[in-house]
């Protein structure tokens, strides 16, 4: 397999040819980071993680698509009921942090819900984007939130992007892109990176349980669905002697949404409601669930278990998200496993950027949307 020029997140088509090239050179600084690891004696370097821009994947690459539960798993278990961790989820965005975030919109009068908006774009694509087109960006917000959406809505006075600006800043105003301070693309490229690494216990028996790993090798919140899933998954294949990666496109993606035990008034299928509007079918980034105008009810009066759809949460239930992990070269990794944990040592580890630096760009965001 030839050396990896990556591609925006869903192959979206936003960019042009220097915004894609700079964004390749982000990935590729983000993948050499993360193969370098922190600096922590028990952490570093991440001999089988690897920057498939510079490194060939090798013939035959296995890939997993892993997946996890979209509904934020540290509300799930703070939660005294079903009602209670829906309401909590659907009142912030800021809980929503399994890399997928929503915004509900509610009929006036009955206050049933017409319309769900999900997305998992990460924040420092729609940062790029605004600092190198804000026309196209304001577009899409137009697109895809608001059609009254306006260039003083998205930027400050002085040209900045407000990542949390009122069409991106709640459960009810719209969802354009993820703003939960750990929903970046950046965390999914290091959870993946500090994962690689096999480790032993004192004993000298392998780890394997997730929450085992993510403590020793401490990486993301051992308390959500996704980081805990993600980092066991990526070192199976780690422990299979094999070369791990994130495929290309590096994103966050829906996995798809279970409509069984929905019930709908019509009878007509559930599964039917739901459309992905941004990424391609294989690798969606933005999906809306709403009934067609012409049924004669709204998505308020669908079923659920019995329950009528009330929250965002309800459905998220019901949403797999997922990333997509490369394994190659399997058996072949001399890489020995470490016996220890991070944590002994100190240390830390960055990438240049490109002619055209997202990463410039990011460190120059404004302080309302800084991650």
């Amino acid at each position: 397999m030839a050396f990896q020029r990556f591609d925006p997140p869903g192959f979206l088509d936003d960019f042009g040819p220097a915004q894609r090239d700079a964004w390749h050179q982000f990935i590729s600084d983000a993948m050499n980071s993360a193969q370098e690891g922190s600096g922590d004696p028990f952490d570093s370097p991440r001999a089988q993680f690897f920057n498939a821009a510079k490194v060939e994947a090798g013939p035959n690459p296995a890939f997993e698509d892993v997946k996890w539960t979209a509904f934020p798993r540290i509300v799930q278990i703070s939660s005294g009921s079903d009602m209670e961790r829906w309401r909590s989820a659907d009142a912030s965005r800021d809980v929503q942090d399994e890399y997928c975030e929503w915004s509900v919109t509610r009929q006036s009068g009955t206050n049933k819900m017409t319309r769900v908006t999900f997305t998992c774009e990460g924040p420092e694509y729609w940062r790029f984007l605004a600092a190198t087109d804000p026309t196209q960006t304001l577009a899409l917000y137009k697109q895809h939130v608001d059609a009254s959406a306006t260039q003083a809505d998205l930027f400050t006075p002085s040209g900045a992007y407000i990542l949390r600006n009122r069409f991106n800043n709640s459960t009810s105003n719209g969802a354009m892109h993820l703003v939960q301070r750990n929903n970046t693309l950046g965390a999914e490229i290091e959870i993946a990176g500090a994962a690689t690494v096999s480790r032993l216990r004192a004993d000298g028996s392998p780890m394997v349980d997730s929450l085992e790993l993510i403590r020793c090798g401490r990486y993301g919140a051992e308390q959500r669905h996704s980081d805990p899933f993600i980092g066991a998954r990526v070192n199976f294949h780690a422990r299979s002697k094999a070369d791990v990666t994130v495929a290309n496109p590096v994103g966050i993606y829906f996995g798809g949404l279970d409509t069984q035990e929905w019930e709908t008034p019509d009878g007509s299928d559930p599964a039917s409601f739901w459309k992905y509007t941004r990424g391609t079918p294989e690798r969606p980034v933005r999906a809306v669930i709403e009934v067609p105008s012409d049924r004669g009810y709204v998505l308020g009066d669908v079923l659920i278990d019995g329950r009528a759809i009330q929250f965002g949460g309800q459905i998220a239930d019901r949403i797999q998200m997922t990333i997509r992990a490369l394994a190659t070269r399997i058996g072949q990794s001399t890489a020995q496993p470490v016996r220890g944990c991070v944590g002994d040592g100190a240390g830390a580890a960055g990438g240049p950027g490109g002619p055209l630096s997202v990463s410039a760009v990011l460190s120059a965001g404004d302080t309302r949307g800084r991650l």
